[in-house]
């Protein structure tokens, strides 16, 4: 007996040098790179392995209980755990081993032998109070991992994020190249022929007009009269493209352009307001703004009824916010969560250029109590007045 308990302490006095690496070091079997199940059947495996462990443990300290560290053996399970990230397993196979530790004690000590001061009762406590410091190590690993992969998710779908917004600052700055070149095409080639092809028919209408048969004239007047439309349309699809009013002028005046464009076309009240001092944005702040509040004019136009609409321009030393308010029908944001077949598309483009230029876009409405669609950018840190508008028109 006296050898078993001297076998016992000496084995004891290598219990933290055994299972202080194990539980502490980086790159352990409870370390994040390595200690987690990769599939479900390795999850499955591990458990059987564990609870198997276990109960062999068991069985082996009931037969030769004296001659074992409890703390040292019944570790074992405890470290096999880790990989699991299961806390609730952790203590519960825990509590399994500390009752188990008292009952092998209880069942092999003599009657009448048990005092508090017993040896082998005082070894068993210890062995507890080791179990107990072994879990809490473990647990407060397992915290440590879960935080630290949470982390790691966060700062992935953070940078997911930022790369989208890459993307799409992108795809806006080569769609407005775009709509210039093709504005540009549209003047330089289309809008100039028809200009010359409209000169040449007045010609031929000047010189002809003697001789000319009464219906060769009407035919020659509806052609001018078809050039002179197509010109105006093409007029307007340049506009439509790349307002040369908001390279020129900024936004407030091209918003008040395009109101009055909108209120030709719908008959809906339309007033621009701008308020702090007249200052130009980043160009492409200024595109994403205006091309916003295209989209929010149209889709009062199609689904609103409204009979009024306000259009603020809000600027101060840090924000510009853009504010499109109507007096229309109005309706719940919350359904409307993913673009439907029918609807819901110009309002996932808003969101797009606002996150493309880093500003903020935000829909408040309620059935019945119209709807105000707000864009908020923060101005560059530079000094704004060095692009101050040059005139309001």
């Amino acid at each position: 007996m006296a050898m078993a308990f001297a076998v016992h302490k000496e084995i004891r006095a290598y219990v933290p040098i055994l299972l202080g690496p194990l539980m502490l070091a980086r790159g352990s079997t409870i370390g994040p790179s390595i200690g987690r199940a990769r599939s479900h059947d390795q999850q499955t495996a591990l458990l059987v392995a564990v609870y198997v462990v276990t109960l062999g443990l068991i069985a082996i300290d009931v037969v030769t209980w004296v001659e074992l560290d409890v703390a040292a053996i019944f570790g074992l399970p405890l470290l096999l755990v880790g990989p699991t990230r299961s806390r609730r397993l952790l203590w519960s196979l825990t509590a399994l081993l500390t009752f188990t530790t008292f009952a092998v004690y209880a069942i092999q000590i003599g009657h009448g032998v048990f005092t508090l001061k017993e040896t082998f009762f005082v070894n068993r406590v210890l062995d507890v109070v080791e179990l107990l410091l072994i879990a809490a190590l473990l647990h407060v690993r397992m915290v440590a991992a879960d935080t630290s992969d949470a982390q790691v998710r966060l700062i992935a779908h953070q940078n997911e994020k930022l790369e989208a917004a890459k993307v799409s600052r992108r795809l806006v700055e080569v769609q407005e190249t775009e709509r210039r070149v093709l504005a540009n095409d549209l003047h330089d080639l289309v809008g100039q022929k028809l200009a010359a092809l409209s000169i040449n028919l007045n010609i031929v209408k000047i010189e002809s007009a003697p001789s000319m048969a009464a219906g060769m004239g009407e035919r020659l007047n509806d052609s001018l009269k078809l050039v002179e439309e197509t010109i105006e349309s093409i007029r307007n699809v340049m506009t439509e493209l790349r307002p040369a009013v908001l390279d020129d002028y900024g936004l407030t005046p091209v918003l008040r352009w395009y109101a009055e464009q909108f209120v030709k076309r719908t008959g809906v009240v339309t007033t621009v307001i701008e308020q702090g001092p007249t200052r130009r944005l980043p160009p492409a702040v200024e595109e994403s703004l205006f091309r916003i509040a295209q989209e929010a004019l149209t889709n009062v136009a199609k689904y609103a009824r409204a009979g009024k609409v306000l259009v603020t321009f809000d600027t101060t030393s840090n924000v510009s916010r853009l504010t499109i308010a109507d007096n229309g029908c109005g309706f719940d944001p919350s359904a409307l969560k993913e673009p439907a077949k029918d609807h819901g598309w110009g309002l996932m483009i808003m969101r797009e250029r606002a996150g493309a230029v880093g500003a903020e876009l935000s829909v408040e409405s309620a059935p019945g109590q119209g709807t105000r669609v707000i864009v908020t950018s923060r101005n560059p840190a530079r000094d704004l007045g060095e692009r101050d508008a040059v005139g309001t028109p």
